[in-house]
């Protein structure tokens, strides 16, 4: 069945400046109120309740597919009360008991218990969510682009406590950087304000913003605490904040998705055939070297072998996965993903991957599969059958 592609799934860059697709039209705003709902009805097929630890869920439009990796096959479903979903980010409590995930036709929050295997509560969220953040054990961050505003979302009540406007313009497509070196103070970004915007998490408020320019926007971030800096993706650049002052202190000339190694020594930039890598503990960040990668790298995730670091990331231009050494900066090997749906006036697509006890996930929409990937091995273990449209998935790990 051809379903139509998902405007938040692609970014452009038009003219030098980023303009970023972002979630597409919500059928209904929600209450605004964001109270949560519990609903009985939404049941997995089997009523087993037998834990999800070690298992991939893959979320379709009208199934929520739970994966085992191992076996490389579905082992379990949610699909009462699903309809026609959309998904922004899904993220998983520390503990590993639930699962959180944008829903974005209805402008809300699906709250799934992961031990029972089921949706426990739908929270009412602003219109266009795409990205949720988790600064702390009691609280989901989920971002409404419509509004400019974080909702503030109780892990516990399932209930929204506060919203924070984050945007200077009350919209845009905007994200959260925080970290535990920064104790009570978040950095968003947001594709309509040239500036890193700080926020209070406490206070639940914008209380400044680091300018970086006249005009533009703001979108990839991230910190590397080897050296204190933060780093914002703003237009065709990359700007470098000291997060001790605040203030900007450098300017790296490439703008991409920005991807940390477990031992935080680099960072990875993607670029549109490239993955450049920086040094992550020097005051100058500087350039280590680049990999070239055909076909549109995307999102990175790392895999820490006996003889080294490897990158795996799905392409958006054709239907490989790509390893990469990142110690030696090369390609070492490709490996067939599926395929994901491309807009025609789309510049640079986004394709998501998620990784968790040896596994690389990354779905196929086009395909209707999820494909699991041994990163130890570097060998695809399955094409796992979905439905078509699957564009969001998340580990749950074996131990937590």
């Amino acid at each position: 069945m051809d379903r139509p592609v998902k405007r938040r799934r692609f970014v452009q860059v038009l003219g030098g400046g980023l303009t970023v697709g972002v979630a597409g039209c919500i059928g209904n705003d929600g209450d605004d109120d964001g109270e949560a709902d519990d609903h009985d009805d939404h049941d997995h097929d089997d009523g087993s309740g037998e834990g999800s630890q070690g298992l991939a869920y893959a979320f379709g439009p009208d199934t929520i597919a739970l994966i085992d990796p191992s076996a490389g096959e579905v082992v379990d479903e949610i699909t009462d009360g699903i309809d026609g979903y959309e998904y922004g980010d899904a993220v998983v409590t520390n503990d590993g008991s639930q699962l959180f995930v944008i829903e974005e036709t209805l402008g809300q929050v699906l709250v799934i218990d992961t031990e029972a295997r089921e949706i426990a509560a739908e929270v009412a969220m602003g219109p266009d969510g795409t990205h949720m953040y988790y600064p702390n054990d009691d609280e989901m961050w989920a971002h409404s682009d419509a509004e400019g505003t974080f909702y503030v979302i109780d892990t516990e009540e399932h209930e929204v406590v506060e919203t924070v406007d984050a945007g200077l313009e009350g919209e845009g497509h905007g994200k959260l950087l925080y970290h535990e070196d920064f104790g009570d103070v978040g950095y968003g970004t947001n594709i309509n304000d040239p500036a890193a915007h700080v926020i209070d998490l406490n206070e639940y408020e914008r209380t400044d913003s680091i300018e970086l320019g006249e005009e533009g926007g703001t979108h990839y971030k991230a910190y590397s605490p080897q050296n204190g800096l933060a780093y914002f993706e703003y237009e065709d650049v990359t700007a470098v904040v000291d997060t001790e002052t605040d203030e900007v202190v450098d300017e790296l000339d490439v703008a991409g998705g920005m991807y940390l190694t477990p031992d935080e020594e680099l960072l990875g930039i993607i670029g549109e055939d490239e993955i450049r890598f920086f040094d992550a503990t020097s005051e100058s960040t500087d350039e280590i070297g680049s990999v070239a990668v055909e076909g549109g790298p995307d999102a990175l995730e790392y895999y820490e072998a006996d003889d080294g670091i490897y990158g795996f990331t799905a392409n958006t231009m054709d239907s490989d996965a790509a390893v990469i050494d990142v110690d030696e900066l090369e390609e070492v090997d490709r490996i067939d993903a599926g395929d994901i749906e491309r807009p025609e006036d789309a510049q640079h697509l986004h394709r998501e991957g998620v990784s968790g006890d040896g596994y690389f996930f990354t779905p196929a929409e086009a395909d209707g599969t999820v494909a699991v990937i041994d990163m130890e091995a570097r060998e695809l273990i399955a094409h796992v059958p979905v439905e078509d449209g699957v564009a969001t998935v998340q580990y749950v790990p074996e131990s937590v």
